[in-house]
């Protein structure tokens, strides 16, 4: 009786045994695909993370030359402001001379200052 007592508790024994190593490597394998799916999401983040600074990067790039662009824009548009303020002048200057001033003038140079703005 105690044999088959011991018998038993031996294969009883066995059986967890071999349960809890069932349930071991299961668990291992379990571990193994979650760090390698954490690797596979860790790798995606930094990549975005990647992708978002160089965005970021090229939005500041674009916006430096926006700036820029709108600075030349205005110092163009101060240039043809000062240009038209001579032009102006001079026209005022060239209808207020006395037409004794006035003499013959080749028609394209006449047709080429009348032309201008």
């Amino acid at each position: 009786m105690l044999q088959r007592v011991t018998t038993f508790m031996l294969v009883a024994l066995s059986v967890a045994l071999l349960w809890k190593t069932w349930q071991t490597n299961d668990l291992a394998n379990e571990l193994a695909l979650e760090r390698s799916a954490l690797q596979q999401m860790t790798e995606k983040r930094d990549e975005y993370q990647r992708k978002a600074t160089e965005a970021t990067n090229q939005l500041d790039e674009a916006e430096r030359r926006r700036r820029l662009a709108e600075a030349d824009i205005k110092a163009l548009q101060d240039e043809l402001a000062e240009q038209a303020e001579d032009y102006q002048a001079l026209r005022q200057r060239i209808q207020r001379s006395p037409a004794s001033d006035d003499g013959p003038v080749a028609p394209v140079l006449r047709s080429t200052l009348e032309a201008l703005p």
